[in-house]
């Protein structure tokens, strides 16, 4: 797909969040559906499309090498971006208190609700595939190093990390992974039912990431200034830095380009709510989602151009 037909996919993205946003703020539609809406599609939507795209596919010799390439190449990728923010976050002295959020929000990015249909707009549901190896990479830190980061001082054992990992996208990508080393496929009629539950992925993380925004209040979130200097590094110059060096090492475009988008993602939408529950700081973690998702919105298709440019 092309730089344009990306471009109009992003802008058909941006009309839907706003149709979100406008119907929260409104009032047309109760704000409380919006917690509602995220555990339909992180517990159920979700799940189906992950099972849908991952059975579909036959295994061949050279996928299994390519899902170790893009593990590690992820594992590398939020590694450098932790890395940024902890190193920017001594540079900018920001408070001890947000400290904590700014490091993840430099590193995890909104790879479900607003990575899966770019890089499915991007390169299909092989792409798709390739992007849920990422996402597997980027939750597992977060409910790990990530968890810990935030709640390191009410953690009292491994049973309240191991709950959060152990979830329905975790559970339907290993039952998927296990059907397709097995050449197991579901029956017709079950497949096409899982497959157009999946399919509503796109519209609902839409609407959910437009009700998001909607809460956040603009003038704390223009007041929180290091978010304005972390957001041209996450979203635009690391990912440039990543194209070419994994491009000075052969990777193949479709594993780059997975890789790379997935990197250059918005703030993780969920980041706000740890932080609330965690005591953190919520206001930061919220203008983060807030200023990195509109942003996005024009980063998005530049960073797309950008993997056409280079390689």
């Amino acid at each position: 797909m092309d730089f344009t037909a990306v471009s109009y996919q992003i802008a058909i993205l941006a009309l839907m969040i706003f149709v979100g946003f406008t119907v929260a703020k409104t009032g047309y539609v109760d704000i409380k559906i919006k917690d509602a809406l995220s555990k339909l599609i992180v517990k159920i939507v979700l799940p189906c499309l992950i099972i849908s795209s991952i059975t579909s596919k036959e295994l061949e010799k050279g996928l299994v090498g390519d899902i170790f390439t893009v593990f590690l190449m992820s594992v590398f990728s939020l590694a450098v971006l932790y890395s940024l923010g902890a190193i920017s976050a001594k540079l900018l002295k920001i408070p001890k208190e947000t400290q904590s959020v700014h490091k993840l929000l430099s590193c995890l990015g909104n790879v479900t609700f607003v990575g899966y249909p770019v890089i499915t707009a991007m390169y299909g549901e092989k792409g798709f595939f390739y992007a849920i190896i990422y996402w597997l990479v980027n939750d597992l830190f977060l409910w790990t190093a990530g968890h810990y980061t935030l709640k390191k001082d009410k953690i009292k054992d491994t049973k309240d990390v191991l709950k959060n990992i152990v979830n329905p996208n975790t559970i339907a990508f290993f039952f998927s992974i296990f059907m397709l080393v097995l050449g197991i496929k579901l029956p017709p009629l079950l497949y096409d039912t899982v497959n157009g539950i999946g399919s509503l992925t796109v519209g609902l993380s839409m609407l959910f990431i437009g009700m998001a925004l909607s809460t956040v209040d603009i003038k704390k979130a223009v007041k929180k200034w290091w978010i304005f200097v972390i957001t041209p590094l996450k979203l635009v110059i690391v990912p440039i830095l990543f194209i070419l060096i994994f491009k000075q090492l052969g990777i193949k475009e479709i594993l780059l380009g997975a890789v790379v988008l997935e990197a250059a993602m918005p703030a993780q939408t969920i980041l706000s709510i740890l932080a609330n529950e965690s005591g953190a700081d919520f206001e930061y973690a919220a203008c983060g989602m807030f200023v990195t998702t509109l942003l996005s919105l024009v980063t998005l298709p530049f960073v797309c151009f950008m993997i056409r440019f280079l390689i």
